[in-house]
């Protein structure tokens, strides 16, 4: 993938032509902000998690009424019975005033779903109500036997990954297939703020920015996008800084995962 971070990226099998930031719901951004970001900035991937927050929704619903075929739209379910699903999803496609969501992520599942969830999940898809099915869960080695099994309905993935918890460049990243590769998206990129915060660091070293830890994560080239969660403007505008950054260079990247280290064996 090429090291400008402005160029739009194919989301693996999905197809989906996808920003390498991602706006997640859930920790305050809304409104302007992210209808600037989309805008101005090309941010495209924006993940409705659960619960739904209205007001990011509202946003969303502007975004999609703007350009509807430019925004990619992920609605997330923590239903791991497949009872509820359509309904939540319904309500979600409802509260937007859209006819689909670009993806619907199965939250949370550290074992390949199957049963009632998987005919829930794909009915939807049937009647083009979701596009793409994705999932999140923190079992690496789940994801990397779902990448080796090409009846597997989950086209893209969420991922931990950070300087922290690197465990994916073994256990995953490796095993992705070369052809009709899932597509990879990361979360937690910053550690839970840990690689922010600076009585984390080892003696000497000053805090990582938000946008060294998506740069980093970035960095890999199995990675299509990094998910970012702004609580205001400030913050968002912060992550955004990534998208001009040049690549890292070797001493930057020892320093990352030196601190990275650091905080996993404290």
């Amino acid at each position: 993938m090429s090291d400008n971070l402005r160029e739009h990226v194919v989301l693996g099998r999905s197809g989906l032509k996808v920003s390498r930031l991602g706006i997640a719901s859930g920790y305050g951004i809304s409104g302007k902000p992210m209808e600037k970001a989309f805008h101005e900035q090309g941010i495209n991937y924006f993940y409705w998690s659960s619960p739904r927050k209205s007001k990011f929704g509202d946003t969303l619903k502007n975004i999609a009424s703007a350009d509807r075929e430019k925004a990619v739209i992920v609605f997330q379910t923590y239903d791991h019975l497949g009872m509820m699903m359509a309904r939540y999803h319904e309500k979600g496609l409802s509260q937007l005033n859209i006819d689909y969501a670009d993806a619907l992520m199965l939250g949370w599942f550290n074992k390949p779903p199957k049963g009632r969830v998987v005919e829930s999940a794909l009915k939807l898809k049937e009647q083009g109500k979701v596009k793409y099915i994705a999932m999140s869960g923190h079992n690496r080695k789940t994801f990397s036997e779902m990448a080796q099994n090409p009846d597997s309905p989950v086209d893209i993935y969420m991922i931990r990954y950070n300087a922290v918890h690197k465990g994916a460049e073994n256990d995953i990243f490796p095993n992705l297939p070369e052809k009709d590769c899932p597509g990879i998206t990361i979360y937690t990129a910053t550690c839970w703020r840990q690689l922010l915060k600076e009585g984390k660091m080892p003696a000497g070293e000053k805090p990582l920015s938000a946008a060294e830890c998506y740069r980093f994560v970035l960095s890999d080239p199995h990675v299509h996008l990094c998910m970012t969660g702004p609580k205001n403007e400030q913050e968002l505008e912060q992550a955004l800084t990534v998208l001009d950054s040049p690549p890292l260079t070797v001493e930057e990247m020892t320093r990352i995962r030196k601190i990275g280290k650091h905080i996993h064996k404290s």
